[in-house]
């Protein structure tokens, strides 16, 4: 990915920048989704796939760096130490040269055309989420499937479709599910480190749930996540209040449910029984 920002962007401020933004980012799961499918379809251009897996995750980093802007969050990231407009114009070059990558890669514009569309869902998910217009637990799950799950399904799909030149109904059904389990867990995450917006503006399935008040942990929690409760002291306070809430438990009913949808799903799959074996292997890796 660095030799491609070096390549095609000649301001050598933004340059600096977006390689900064690139050598920042840790992991690469989104281009090992593309990559797996792409093998476990019998894609033989190792080189096509590498430059497809480095067009996504381009795109990727250009939406996290976008979600953090909007969503204000993320403060510790390089990005967010910048000038909004100055991070702004690199998130949009970034998404611009994913782009240009992806559609170097194959002559055929489906492939550009399904970046788009996917590109598109996820951002109207996000509206939704800024808006904080989803208010019961389906509508959340919605708008994780659109925000979340089109991320996961861009991927899973332009792998399949690079080795195949086909789109699979079945590949996007189950890349859903596994985008509200990832949504899910990074929600559980969150819980313990509550410096994010979402929890200022209590927008997640989680504080969904706490809003119900169900017991007086629960209005313990929403008091200290607003920071009104000065009794929870510590992680160990905070995970006795978790608990005792019911919460941990309600995210991991719903994350469970997603995983045994993306089974369910992934059962419906056509391919060689060897290949399909290992990439379910491979989807249900850290879940």
């Amino acid at each position: 990915m660095k030799e491609i920002v070096d390549e095609n962007i000649l301001n050598e401020d933004l340059k600096v920048k977006l390689i900064s933004f690139i050598k920042e980012k840790k992991q690469f799961s989104f281009a090992e989704l593309a990559y797996y499918h792409y093998i476990a379809f019998d894609g033989k251009n190792d080189k096509a796939i590498e430059l497809l897996a480095s067009g996504i995750e381009l795109l990727i980093l250009s939406a996290d760096i976008f979600d953090d802007i909007e969503d204000k969050d993320n403060l510790q990231a390089s990005w967010m130490k910048l000038d909004p407009s100055i991070a702004t114009n690199a998130a949009t070059a970034l998404y611009t040269l994913s782009l240009q990558v992806i559609g170097s890669v194959s002559n055929h514009p489906k492939l550009l055309s399904l970046t788009l569309q996917y590109s598109l869902q996820s951002l109207q998910g996000q509206h939704v989420d800024l808006n904080l217009t989803a208010s019961s637990e389906s509508e959340y799950i919605e708008m994780i499937k659109l925000k979340s799950g089109s991320l996961v399904t861009l991927p899973s799909i332009l792998g399949v479709y690079l080795a195949t030149g086909e789109y699979n109904e079945t590949v996007e059904e189950y890349s859903r599910y596994l985008g509200i389990v990832e949504q899910i867990a990074n929600d559980h995450y969150g819980l313990y480190y509550p410096n994010n917006n979402d929890f200022k503006t209590r927008h997640t399935l989680a504080f969904n749930y706490l809003k119900n008040k169900f017991n007086q942990s629960s209005i313990d929690l929403l008091n200290f996540y607003a920071q009104e409760n000065h009794m929870i002291n510590n992680l160990e306070d905070l995970k006795g209040k978790l608990r005792e809430s019911g919460v941990i438990q309600y995210l991991n009913v719903i994350k469970n449910l997603a995983v045994e949808n993306f089974k369910e799903s992934f059962k419906k799959l056509r391919l060689d029984e060897q290949r399909k074996n290992k990439l379910l292997i491979q989807l249900l890796r850290g879940i």
